[in-house]
């Protein structure tokens, strides 16, 4: 395999090696994708340097205002009287049965390791839900990673047991998932109302601040480019899904199970709890046990955070901006974090990025000045951080908390002796 992928360009090999999508790409052949830059945000970080090991070009920073076609997206629809009651047993949202309003949730194993971080649409109401159900049954799609749909459809359809659901996986292309964002609008969960305007299905992405929005397109509305057309799309910019993968990581956002590893991440070290995934006060669901135990008595030491790649030779950032124009060789995933110093021990664990920037799972009390517990924060100014590439090389790591994030972590409560 190896001395067939010699000669090829890397963004090809990277494809055929690594990518979510197992080399496809919205229906193109891997060069198409590249060509579209596509190749940026196959979900996957795993590099394979055959052909080259020199340092990729890195895409253009996405549009002020812009909407992405996230093609490593696909939804799978359960539809009948038991889906509210049967989707609030396995998930970690709180699901109403008169609920209309979108949300973000994850399924997780019985362990309390993410299974699948997902988004959930009710139907009711809406056209796509008239034209397929043609009842008033409630319905409801749930957005996953496209790599791991038919799991989640499996795990779905193992718990169904009696409950008057159908499950049934949406066809490649039968429905269109974008990520839609203006910056002079100023989207929040408060805003929102319903999952559905106008007959389009769409919600505010409230996991981090100017995240925007999401909107599902039928695939009768998928001829041609819908951007400019009337609706969530109009007046924007069509951006490559790098645009949104970069604003995801400006932001420190995960997404997927290619950055959230299945059945290897609690869903705290992942963030879900601070980008509104979890309700901490519903009943009984799948993996709740140490969720809520680890949320109410225990210390969360490990989070992802955003990070910034640099040139160990030069100062560490101060802030944390894409920069178009680096080039840097991305470290794998998994590749360790280690302060440089003499102990040289490992701080973190890389997870993925694009360019100059990246998201990874960092020791808080290591790599930044949060406190979370009593031992306080260890770092110094000065303090420099690197993870091996796939060359050999070392490449600068700085971790940055950003602001959304750091109001909602809060220091440990010291007990005074009486």
């Amino acid at each position: 395999m190896a001395a067939l992928l010699v000669g090829l360009h890397p963004f090809t090999a990277q494809a055929l090696d690594g990518c979510a999508l197992g080399g496809k790409h919205a229906g193109d052949s891997c060069d198409a994708a590249v060509k579209k830059g596509q190749h940026f945000a196959c979900g996957t970080n795993r590099i394979v340097r055959l052909a080259s090991t020199h340092p990729f070009p890195s895409p253009p920073p996405p549009p002020p205002s812009g909407a992405a076609h996230l093609t490593n997206r696909r939804l799978l629809s359960i539809h009948g009287p038991d889906a509210p009651k049967f989707l609030q047993g396995i998930i970690t949202a709180n699901v109403r049965p008169d609920t209309r309003a979108g949300f973000y949730a994850a399924f997780l194993t019985g362990q309390g390791k993410v299974l699948n971080d997902v988004f959930v649409y009710p139907t009711l109401g809406s056209t796509w839900h008239s034209e397929m159900h043609r009842n008033e049954d409630p319905g409801i799609l749930v957005e996953v990673d496209a790599a791991q749909a038919g799991e989640l459809e499996k795990h779905v359809k193992r718990h169904k047991l009696r409950a008057k659901i159908k499950v049934r996986l949406l066809e490649d292309g039968e429905m269109g998932v974008w990520g839609v964002w203006r910056e002079d609008e100023r989207w929040t969960a408060h805003s929102q109302g319903g999952s559905v305007i106008d007959g389009e299905l769409g919600m505010v992405d409230c996991r981090a601040p100017g995240m925007g929005r999401r909107v599902l397109v039928p695939a009768g509305n998928l001829k041609g480019s819908l951007v400019g057309q009337s609706g969530s799309l109009e007046e924007l910019e069509e951006a490559p899904l790098s645009a949104y993968t970069i604003r995801r990581y400006l932001r420190g956002v995960p997404e997927g199970q290619q950055e959230l590893r299945r059945e290897d991440v609690l869903p705290l070290n992942a963030n879900i709890d601070l980008m509104g995934g979890i309700d901490f006060k519903k009943g009984c669901y799948t993996g709740q046990e140490l969720t809520i135990r680890t949320h109410h008595t225990g210390v969360v030491r490990r989070r992802i955070l955003p990070v910034s790649l640099y040139d160990l030779a030069r100062e560490v950032p101060d802030a944390l901006e894409y920069n178009a124009t680096a080039q840097f060789t991305t470290p794998d995933s998994d590749a360790d974090i280690k302060k440089q110093d003499k102990r040289n021990r490992a701080t973190g664990k890389f997870i993925a990025g694009i360019g100059n920037i990246g998201i990874a799972m960092c020791r808080l009390e290591q790599m930044t000045d949060l406190v979370v517990s009593s031992e306080g924060s260890t770092v110094s100014t000065g303090d420099k951080f690197a993870a091996q590439t796939a060359d050999g090389a070392e490449v600068g790591i700085k971790a940055f908390v950003p602001d959304w994030l750091r109001g909602q972590i809060r220091a440990p409560k010291i007990q005074k002796r009486v």
